[in-house]
């Protein structure tokens, strides 16, 4: 099931430093231009899915919608989270994979 796989990789990706999560921090990730990836829950405030999408235009970063907040801050071990960014790349990609296009586990 591929919704279990991503929340393993942003478990793993947490403990490898490698996921942040939170509004200041993803901001300012993406500011650095360190940030790879940034995952939106589904039911995060329609506002925040959209100065998102806006602060990110013209980066290059992909912005995935996927989950809900408690989902997404269960996989980090935090509280509910509406935004997460991801700083690796491979990890990035492999995430993409699996949100867009579900992909066998392997």
């Amino acid at each position: 099931m591929p919704q279990k796989d991503v929340r393993q990789y942003l478990g793993l990706g947490q403990r490898a430093g490698q996921v942040v999560s939170g509004d200041f921090v993803v901001r300012v990730k993406i500011r650095k231009r360190e940030a790879r990836l940034i995952i939106l829950a589904a039911d995060a405030a329609k506002q925040t899915i959209r100065d998102f999408q806006r602060f990110t235009r013209g980066t290059g970063i992909p912005v995935v919608i996927y989950g809900t907040k408690a989902q997404l801050g269960a996989a980090l071990g935090r509280p509910p989270r509406a935004v997460v960014a991801v700083l690796d790349e491979p990890l990035a990609e492999r995430i993409v994979k699996f949100v867009e296009g579900g992909e066998a586990k392997g």
